[in-house]
């Protein structure tokens, strides 16, 4: 849970500086999730760190970019065993929580 909690805490560095919407939030949250569900696959599969980044920066939008770093380094920071559970739907439920 730890983890989650940090998660939660680099958000403001992952997420616009201004306000958003609902949806604008929803969209986010569910964009960065994929990010997370992907860093979290490849971790699985013993991809390196520098190596998963690379792969996810490839295929997203550029203005996520910012946060794939953040977002990958999270994922490696738990212990194997947590991922076993579901990360991204927790990192989604908690995204969705935030306010700004």
């Amino acid at each position: 849970m730890r983890a989650f909690l940090a998660a939660i805490l680099i958000l403001p560095i992952a997420a616009p500086a201004v306000s958003e919407t609902e949806q604008e939030r929803a969209d986010r949250c569910a964009a960065q999730t994929e990010i997370v569900l992907q860093a979290v696959e490849m971790r699985q599969k013993r991809r390196s760190e520098e190596r998963t980044k690379n792969a996810i920066l490839d295929t997203t939008d550029e203005g996520l970019a910012p946060s794939v770093p953040l977002l990958v380094g999270f994922v490696y920071t738990l212990h194997r065993s947590d991922l076993k559970r579901d990360v991204s739907g927790s990192f989604l439920e908690q995204c969705n929580a935030y306010k700004q």
